[in-house]
Formats: C-alpha cells, sequence, structure tokens
C-alpha cells in the first residue's frame, strides 16, 4: 500500500526478486508494466491473496484505520505485515489479536499509533514480532539533526549535564 517514492523503490526490488506485486494506491491508475493497481477503497479485494502486506501509504482520512481487524481476517493465514509508513494506518489492537491467534506469521513494525510505543505494549514481547524505533524513514535534514543531538549529548557528557533522549 502506497506508491511514492519508497513504494516504488520497495516495488522494482520485490519484483526483481520475483514476487508478484500488487499496488494499491489513492486512485487505480496503472502504477506501470508488471503491475496489478487498485486503489486503496478496494483493497479488501487483493486481501485474500496477499501474502505479505507492506505499507508504505501516507497517514490520510482514506487511510486512518484502514488495516483493521475485518481486513487483517481476509489475509491468507501465515500472511506477513510490514508497516513502514504510520502508525495510525494499522489498528493496534486487531494486529495484536490476529498475531497472539496466530492468524498472522509476523508483523514487522517501525511505526506505532503511539510513540515511542509503551513499555507495557505487547508489541515488544510478542515472538512473531520484529519492532524497530521509527528508523525506516529519511527527510531532508534528517542527518543533519542526528548529527546535532549526537554533538549536543557529547557536549553534555563532557560537562556533566543530563543527556538528550536518553533510552533505559
Amino acid at each position: 500500500m502506497g506508491w511514492g517514492p519508497i513504494g516504488q523503490w520497495l516495488g522494482k526490488l520485490l519484483q526483481v526478486l520475483g514476487l508478484n506485486v500488487i499496488v494499491v494506491r489513492q486512485s487505480a491508475t496503472p502504477a506501470g508494466a508488471g503491475y496489478e493497481t487498485v486503489a486503496f477503497d478496494a483493497v479488501r479485494g487483493v486481501l485474500p491473496r496477499t501474502d505479505w502486506l507492506l505499507l508504505a501509504c501516507p497517514l490520510t482520512a482514506q487511510t486512518h484505520g484502514l488495516v483493521d481487524a475485518d481486513a487483517l481476517a481476509l489475509l491468507p493465514a501465515g500472511a506477513r505485515l510490514v508497516n513502514v509508513s504510520r502508525g495510525e494506518v494499522v489498528d493496534e489492537l486487531a494486529l495484536i489479536a490476529a498475531l497472539r491467534a496466530g492468524r498472522l506469521a509476523g508483523a514487522y513494525l517501525d511505526v506505532f499509533a503511539h510513540e515511542p510505543l509503551p513499555a507495557d505494549s505487547p508489541l515488544w514481547t510478542l515472538p512473531n514480532v520484529i519492532a524497530t524505533p521509527h528508523s525506516a524513514g529519511f527527510s531532508d535534514g534528517n542527518a543533519g539533526r542526528v548529527a546535532g543531538i549526537f554533538l549536543d549529548n557529547l557536549r553534555r557528557w563532557h560537562t556533566g549535564e543530563e543527556l538528550r533522549n536518553l533510552v533505559v
């Protein structure tokens, strides 16, 4: 789901690997040669044929909660979900229930409805979940911001001040 720069790059990579890629985007306008294309409002028609549901779409009124309990139930048993878009695209409680029930083989999540993901979230401890700290994204100036935080923390450490963004 999603056919912006990230979705297009991933689609090309997956096609090279021999996977059948179905593009789900805002409109059903063909995404290109070799791609079946459907609009977000028709996604439920392709979910039963979806072994890997890769979310790389923006958060809009149309995509908010798009992957709910009903959508997850349409996926084949053993399907997997990858979310590098926005956490609110997925109903997390429904996702947790599907993972606990074994309906989904796994979820690979880089984004969550509430970030940072609360320490008591079951997503941290489910054996079929890989959770990362919203690190898949890239934006203009991101490298500069990261370097700035690092240099500020280096200065703070050197002067004995409290570090920023400390994870315990």
